[in-house]
């Protein structure tokens, strides 16, 4: 491993924990502290390239799944987002986290498999770049006998996040490999003790903004926009929620309850109502509401539909995926229901590129039927919009979606979330707004509005007007932003974060 910085001594005897001693090491900034990536900027873009022939979708995938592992056993405290491919393959300090194959020069010698390259800041000593580089002069990587993607994947990707090399045999982390030795493709519990070490579990904070006030100041003397935070939606112990969107559970034509997807310790996921708190500090109180999502991987983002086209937007859009692939589970939570009454397919990336979902009125129908996906590249962000399927219909395959393109952003800037709802006020629910975190650290708000409500049309977006939030939260992931009509005036002017505090 190659890095712009030193390695810890920090040892297994250094480390107590209850059954016995920790094996992991934590790597070093000069001034001795423990390395890590900044707490508002643990939702890491990553994106692939290589310095001779593409890279496969399945070895996509595979460093996809990689990455995907690390971000569940950290308990919501870290998210990868997908980029794409890279324009050209090397280890540069160039703003980007870049993994490359490297077929031609590789000073690192013929054993060495990987290496991974870390760039820090000047003020802080925190990491702000890595780069990964596997080495396809020496290696065949899809062939047998070379090193296994998955496992070699894991391993850099937990120096990326700041973990140096572990005693134990058995952890992904530790650093030789002996003959008939199987492949380590799941993180150990020391892996997960070095990750927690690092990365610590943090309370989650409501954020709330009134976007009326922040967008038009002017019109609203002497109010604050932000309102106070308040405490999140915290399930049991050994749970968390890794998404939420906002639906209408209690009928009665508001978008003023927020469902949330919940993760626990063994992998099992649940789809859990809150509603408005009658009184007391919170904001929300647990509903009783409650469905099992019973398909693998992860539930990346939610949204209240009209899926019976009622007008209501009481059931519920959940993005669910596993490795290459990506489906639309559509569920109602009347009395006696179980399953998804529907599914959709999605044509995706080969890796997790989503940064947020948000249901919309895509044809100017009165109806939420249509779901809008915000994805990253490498050069833009883009708008996929997908109709909600009708009771009882089905999709004959993969459903690729209409592309929206964004106008582009400064550098190093990142689109962190999506809303649909009514941002200035007017008693439409179609303007679309984004969460931006830039270079700085400051988080902006960016309103559009989307053209073209016929679905036979060609879309188009048009840029509104922008505002800095007063009092930003820490670190935002996708999927943990939405809007909500939380007063019940029909308004639908208020967007909800769900994030630590800074």
């Amino acid at each position: 491993m190659k890095k712009l910085c030193s390695i810890a001594a920090a040892i297994a005897g250094l480390f107590l924990a209850a059954g016995g001693l920790w094996a992991f090491t934590v790597q070093t900034a000069p001034d001795g502290s423990f390395l890590t990536w900044p707490r508002d900027r643990t939702a890491i873009f990553y994106r692939i390239g290589s310095g001779g022939e593409a890279v496969s979708p399945g070895a996509v995938e595979d460093i996809g799944r990689a990455f995907s592992q690390w971000e569940e056993k950290s308990r919501g405290e870290l998210a990868f987002i997908y980029e794409g491919w890279a324009p050209e393959g090397k280890a540069v300090r160039d703003g980007h986290n870049t993994i490359t194959w490297v077929s031609g020069y590789w000073p690192y010698g013929e054993e060495t498999a990987a290496v991974s390259t870390i760039w820090i800041s000047e003020e802080d000593n925190e990491i702000e770049e890595v780069d990964i580089e596997f080495n396809a002069r020496d290696y065949d990587w899809g062939l047998p006998g070379s090193p296994d993607l998955l496992e070699t994947a894991l391993h850099e990707i937990g120096h990326l996040l700041g973990i140096g090399h572990s005693f134990n045999p058995g952890a992904v982390m530790h650093d030789t490999r002996r003959p008939g030795i199987a492949h380590r493709r799941t993180l150990s519990r020391d892996d997960l003790e070095a990750l927690a070490f690092l990365y610590p579990r943090r309370e989650r904070e409501i954020h709330q903004y009134d976007l009326p006030v922040l967008f038009h100041p002017r019109y609203f003397a002497g109010e604050d926009p932000a309102f106070p935070p308040a405490p999140g939606f915290e399930p049991d112990p050994g749970r968390w929620v890794t998404a939420l969107g906002s639906i209408d559970l209690s009928g009665d034509g508001y978008l003023s309850e927020v469902l949330t997807a919940v993760r626990d310790e063994t992998g099992g996921k649940t789809l859990e109502g809150w509603g408005p708190a009658e009184s007391g500090t919170d904001l929300f109180e647990e509903l009783g509401i409650s469905r099992e999502v019973s398909v693998p991987g992860s539930v990346l983002a939610l949204a209240g539909v009209d899926y019976l086209r009622d007008g209501r937007g009481g059931e519920a859009a959940v993005l669910v995926r596993d490795g290459g692939w990506e489906k639309l589970l559509f569920y109602r939570f009347d009395p006696g229901g179980d399953g998804p009454e529907a599914i959709l397919e999605l044509e995706t990336a080969p890796a997790d590129n989503l940064v947020g979902m948000a249901a919309i009125d895509s044809a100017g129908s009165g109806f939420r039927d249509g779901l809008l996906l915000l994805r990253a590249f490498p050069d833009r962000y883009s708008l996929f919009l997908h109709r909600v399927p009708g009771y009882g219909e089905t999709s004959p395959g993969p459903d690729p979606g209409i592309e929206i393109p964004l106008p582009g952003l400064q550098g190093n800037s990142r689109l962190l979330g999506l809303a649909v709802l009514d941002a200035e006020g007017t008693g439409r629910r179609d303007d679309l707004v984004l969460l931006e975190l830039d270079a700085s650290g400051d988080y902006w708000l960016h309103l559009f509005a989307l053209a073209g409500p016929d679905w036979e049309q060609a879309y188009d977006v048009f840029y509104r007007r922008s505002a800095r939030l007063p009092s930003g939260p820490g670190s935002v992931h996708p999927g943990r932003v939405t809007g909500l009509d939380f007063n019940r005036d029909g308004l639908y002017d208020q967007l909800i974060i769900l994030a630590p505090g800074r």
